[in-house]
């Protein structure tokens, strides 16, 4: 294999592999620990669970198995949080474009910023059809704090997590031609 080539080949493998990582990072600032659902949000956390009474008594962290009604939970970790405003805010997830849409345009269910003392936000909306959205909750403070939190989920489809090797073999394989494609001319400049 040409230093060339090689070259190519290291920067493809490590695109692949910022690729997974960033896939593997793709529920923002939710994370899972132990049984509990933690969304950072500025330098603290709030546990959120979800729950849709009339398909299961499970609660869920991230993706939302049906469409359908469906509650959110938001109760702070910390209770700094006590005194400061939040709103929750669901969006449509249009992609890159969401950063240019205005945020009215794509909102699907919006819960306007209140100070919530007892430090529980619930919040219910009825999803009408599957598809990709993104949560944003918004906390504002009395010494000019403002903390964004978002994360993408999904309603009535495969999680993103189960759609990860599908993402990871149509990786692999434009590598893979990339690399045949580049190794073709790499021969064809070698004999001329």
């Amino acid at each position: 294999m040409s230093k060339r080539l090689y070259a190519i080949f290291l920067l493809a493998v490590a695109a692949l592999a910022s690729g997974s990582w960033s896939r593997a990072l793709a529920h923002g600032a939710m994370q899972r620990q132990r049984n509990a659902c933690l969304l950072k949000v500025g330098p603290d956390f709030m546990y959120f669970s979800g729950y849709q009474p009339a398909a299961s008594h499970n609660r869920f962290c991230e993706d939302i198995p049906t469409a359908g009604d469906t509650i959110f939970v938001l109760d702070y970790a910390q209770d700094e949080m006590r005194g400061m405003s939040t709103d929750f805010r669901i969006i449509r997830d249009v992609g890159e474009r969401e950063e240019q849409a205005p945020l009215d345009a794509v909102t699907v269910a919006y819960l306007p910023p209140k100070v919530y003392p007892a430090g529980t936000l619930n919040f219910e909306h009825v999803f009408k059809e599957p598809g990709e959205f993104v949560g944003i909750v918004t906390v504002d403070g009395p010494n000019g704090e403002h903390w964004v939190s978002r994360f993408p989920f999904t309603v009535g489809g495969p999680p993103l997590s189960a759609r990860m090797p599908y993402f990871l073999i149509a990786a692999a394989g434009v590598l893979a031609l990339t690399l045949f494609v580049w190794g073709k001319e790499g021969q064809t400049a070698g004999r001329a």
